[in-house]
């Protein structure tokens, strides 16, 4: 059964974020990047993304959207074929970091989002790409298309997700997890320690920060195309 690849964005980011990959990837035909509805549940946002997508799916997903393949792993792990996390992780936000996602949530809910999204730009993007006009462009326009209500829904939605390293670490198909040179957002020693944990294949991208899709497409596509050849 062939493969359909199922690529879930982070939070600032639209499925746009994927096309350079997809296209490098040349996956176009069996692939879904989908939109997630403002909703502040991440199981019903795995539901919602499984109601389209068919069995024997490779899940890749990007920092929130990790948290959605891994919810979405949960509901049915028959039918995940790989999951591959980038710059994500598996545990559950620590009080502290939930009350930090409820004030930024109301605080997108007052009509401050673009003041938000301005604010953690430099904490998200490798230096050395902070000056990339196209990049910094493309970062405008996705969180235009992302919006206000998106970003507060899943800043709350991150705040009740469970831990789910168990989930994964018990998952016998194909894993990995792909970090950046530097995150600022989730350390990368972290994401190498949950793949030495969990038993996934690792890799490490230079000249990317948090925003690897973004940052550095190419790089990710060819990493994940290697691995895609051993489903």
């Amino acid at each position: 059964m062939t493969a359909h690849w199922v690529f879930l964005h982070g939070i600032n980011n639209t499925p746009r974020v994927w096309t350079p990959i997809i296209q490098a990837m040349a996956i176009t035909a069996r692939s879904l990047s989908p939109e997630y509805p403002p909703t502040a549940d991440i199981d019903a946002i795995a539901r919602l993304v499984w109601d389209e997508c068919p069995d024997n799916a490779v899940l890749v997903g990007h920092s929130f959207g990790g948290y959605v393949a891994l919810a979405m792993l949960a509901q049915r792990p028959a039918a995940v074929a790989g999951i591959a996390l980038v710059n994500s992780h598996a545990r559950a936000d620590t009080e502290a970091a939930q009350a930090i996602r409820e004030q930024s949530a109301q605080a997108a809910d007052a009509g401050k989002y673009s003041q938000l999204v301005e604010a953690v730009t430099k904490r998200v993007y490798h230096p050395d790409n902070l000056s990339n006009g196209h990049l910094m462009r493309h970062r405008e326009a996705e969180a235009i298309g992302y919006g206000a209500a998106r970003f507060a829904a899943h800043q709350r939605a991150c705040a009740r997700r469970p831990d789910r390293e168990a989930v994964l670490r018990q998952f016998t198909g194909a894993k990995l997890v792909v970090t950046s040179e530097i995150d600022l957002v989730i350390d990368p020693a972290e994401q190498r320690s949950l793949a030495q944990r969990c038993g996934a294949a690792f890799h490490s991208i230079g000249g990317a920060g948090h925003m690897l899709p973004a940052e550095q497409p190419q790089r990710l596509a060819a990493h994940l195309t290697a691995w895609g050849r051993a489903l």
